[in-house]
């Protein structure tokens, strides 16, 4: 049984705007361990689509089912509590704390999400996976820009998701990371990048001009 998979989902609008005709009809599955890569030049609807796939907007129809739980079944609360506890998240920012250290803004999502016990550990080993654990101190304004990107990776990872949603992050040499993610965790990784960046690392590939979706070939 697919670890998320929706069906027939329909998106015409959001909750900020409206927009006509954006998703008709999209069905997928997607597995433990496997990257799907979302490419075209479609930007909007890219980022809808993953958004209605990690459980921040909802759409018109269709079905969205995580770990077997029917999404649109549930009250705003629980589906809530279901996308904390089930995703982790990159975005077109790091959207860091400047004055906190790496530590801290690691930390944070775990000790919302699951509280203070084993949130060192936790944080310690996403800072491992990411290969910067001797920064665990330093302040993210004293970063270069490029390590913002490994501290928001580890921060979208401590808690441990089974699904890491990346939504529109600008950097591509994230994905060697999300690629092990897949391989030693079996996280499933929803990715939106440029075909180029992504193919090379995707089980998957879902092009938004079509909407199809089809197993990347040899």
């Amino acid at each position: 049984m697919s670890l998320l998979r929706c069906k027939n989902i329909t998106c015409r609008s959001t909750a900020n705007t409206f927009r006509q005709g954006l998703i008709e009809g999209f069905s997928a599955s997607f597995e433990s361990g496997e990257i799907t890569g979302f490419c075209g030049s479609d930007t909007e609807v890219k980022e809808l689509l993953l958004s209605i796939l990690g459980l921040i907007e909802r759409p018109d129809s269709g079905s969205v089912v995580l770990l077997d739980q029917e999404v649109s079944e549930m009250s705003e609360p629980l589906s809530t509590k279901l996308r904390d506890t089930s995703f982790g998240y990159l975005f077109t920012h790091p959207h860091l704390l400047p004055s906190f250290t790496v530590a801290e803004n690691v930390a944070m999502p775990f000790f919302r999400i699951c509280g203070q016990d084993g949130v060192q550990e936790s944080t310690l080993a996403a800072l491992e996976f990411v290969g910067i654990p001797e920064l665990n101190a330093v302040p993210v304004g004293e970063l270069h820009d490029s390590v913002h990107w490994r501290v928001a990776f580890a921060r979208a990872i401590v808690h441990a998701p089974p699904v890491l949603i990346a939504v529109s992050p600008p950097n591509p040499l994230l994905l060697p990371l999300a690629r092990r993610l897949a391989d030693e965790r079996g996280t499933t990784v929803l990715w939106n990048g440029n075909k180029t960046d992504v193919l090379p690392f995707s089980d998957h590939v879902v092009e938004m001009t079509s909407l199809t979706y089809y197993a990347k070939g040899p």
